[in-house]
């Protein structure tokens, strides 16, 4: 695991903002604490990031938290985005067939919710099984929907890998 320390001037936060901001859209945050720093004029705020090497859950940056929208476009690479937003557009042409809501946070669930689709995303997700592991996708959603969507994470996966 990776620390990043970062110094957000109260009064100027902008020149810290932006390279914050790309830390979390590329790297797996594990968490993320911050403290104000109470100092008149030199008032900050101090800021610890912990990355995670590797797979795992669904980085903090990523979840939208109560009454808040998360702009997605924002928080993940533009490779990333590129892959969600051919997700999104899968999702709605299934739910479209289906005669049901492409995505629903309280039961009746439909077919995936944005954070799901943003797992699949940056979990590199290739594998029924890995799909499966993705927070509120049971085995009904993994045998219905599997099919249609692993073929595209899966393709996204190889041309990752062909880019040098």
């Amino acid at each position: 695991m990776q620390m990043r320390f970062f110094s957000v001037p109260a009064l100027d936060p902008a020149s810290a903002e932006a390279e914050l901001n790309r830390l979390l859209a590329a790297g797996r945050v594990a968490g993320l604490e911050r403290q104000f720093v109470a100092a008149g004029a030199a008032s900050f705020w101090a800021v610890c990031v912990s990355l995670a090497d590797g797979p795992g859950p669904l980085p903090a940056a990523l979840k939208a938290g109560a009454g808040r929208k998360l702009d997605y476009r924002e928080v993940l690479s533009e490779a990333d985005f590129a892959v969600f937003a051919r997700l999104r557009d899968l999702r709605k042409t299934l739910a479209e067939a289906e005669g049901v809501p492409p995505y629903a946070v309280l039961p009746p669930y439909a077919v995936f919710t944005n954070e799901q689709l943003a797992a699949l995303v940056t979990g590199r997700v290739h594998s029924v099984e890995a799909m499966a592991r993705i927070e509120g996708i049971g085995p009904a959603r993994v045998e219905r929907y599997a099919s249609a969507f692993l073929p595209v994470l899966r393709e996204a996966t190889i041309a990752a890998k062909a880019e040098p």
